[in-house]
């Protein structure tokens, strides 16, 4: 929870001082006339908090108007989710998400009570962070080989999540049917009291997004075995990839992105995703991103955003359906 904070005031910090590239012109009575509420359907001092926080700080220099987060957790992202879907389609009431409730979990939940496809508004992708598998110091396992040979071998063995539907809870239903595991999946409430019994040695291993991890691999508190990314991590660049290990895995990480509820006007979209692009750009946030692991990408658009979004909702499903993972 510390290194989050800390990463957080650090993703504040280099926001309050960037300077906008790509400001908009601000013409009196437009829009925004008063503070926009982001909410994070996580809560506070995880990843998906610290970048909305972020983001929502060198946005407001480019629209004038505070952006104030709001954290609203429950059933993996979508009670935070349905409140802003059913919001007023007037760009007051905006979702930073993860992959989860963006594109996940209307394949996972029978009824999430929300469509991405239809119930959204794509604004601004920002980025997406890899997992790394890792598992305690303290444990006999030291290759992603000995993993493979120990999960087949032993009855028990368990990994963590943050929560049902997360992409650390697929990656290891993916795990457990590529390699003819059968480790047990421990969801949590999120990612710190995951990462609690991990250090704690409760479970076996956990799928954790090299932002988190970072820190207690080089403290010596937690062993890396792969990152489950195209390509090597900034952050953990002596880590391996599956792809390298030739174990098949999905290579998707934690993807974040800004949207509203449907049918939001296309000025204000326009003008939130010039905002959000301005924070991006700006070389200090791209060095900070840089230094957390985040990748970015060249989805500058909302018709990209747009795009991308139906693309990773049928990947996403057809991951679910190969693994059989349900949040019901």
């Amino acid at each position: 929870m510390s290194g989050f904070l800390s990463v957080w005031r650090g993703l504040a910090a280099v926001a309050l001082c960037t300077t906008v590239l790509a400001a908009v012109a601000q013409t009196e009575g437009r829009y925004p006339a008063r503070p926009v509420t982001v909410v994070v359907p996580f809560t506070a001092a995880g990843p998906t908090d610290g970048l909305a926080r972020a983001l929502a700080q060198g946005m407001r220099q480019s629209l004038g108007q505070p952006l104030v987060v709001d954290n609203k957790p429950g059933a993996g992202g979508n009670i935070g989710t349905v409140h802003v879907v059913k919001s007023a389609a007037d760009g007051y009431t905006l979702l930073f998400g993860s992959s989860g409730p963006l594109l996940i979990n209307t394949s996972l939940y029978k009824n999430p009570g929300f469509d991405p496809l239809k119930d959204f508004t794509p604004i601004a992708y920002v980025g997406e962070i890899p997992n790394v598998l890792v598992v305690n110091a303290a444990s006999p396992i030291r290759t992603l080989t000995e993993l493979v040979a120990y999960a087949k071998g032993r009855e028990g063995l368990s990994y963590a999540s943050s929560g049902n539907g997360s992409t650390n809870h697929l990656a290891g239903e993916m795990f457990n049917r590529n390699v003819g595991a059968k480790l047990m999946h421990v969801p949590y409430k999120g990612t710190a009291p995951a990462l609690n019994d991990l250090l704690g040695n409760q479970v076996t291993m956990m799928y954790l997004d090299v932002l988190t991890a970072a820190p207690h691999i080089k403290s010596g508190k937690l062993r890396p075995l792969a990152v489950a990314a195209s390509g090597r991590s900034k952050v953990l660049p002596e880590v391996p990839t599956f792809r390298e290990l030739g174990v098949p895995l999905m290579d998707q990480g934690v993807a974040f992105g800004l949207v509203g509820p449907a049918g939001l006007p296309r000025d204000v979209v326009d003008r939130l995703s010039a905002a959000a692009q301005a924070a991006l750009r700006a070389p200090d946030m791209q060095s900070a991103f840089a230094r957390l692991g985040v990748e970015t990408s060249a989805i500058d658009t909302p018709q990209k955003y747009a795009d991308y979004f139906r693309e990773q909702v049928e990947t996403w499903r057809e991951v679910v359906r190969a693994t059989g993972a349900s949040a019901d």
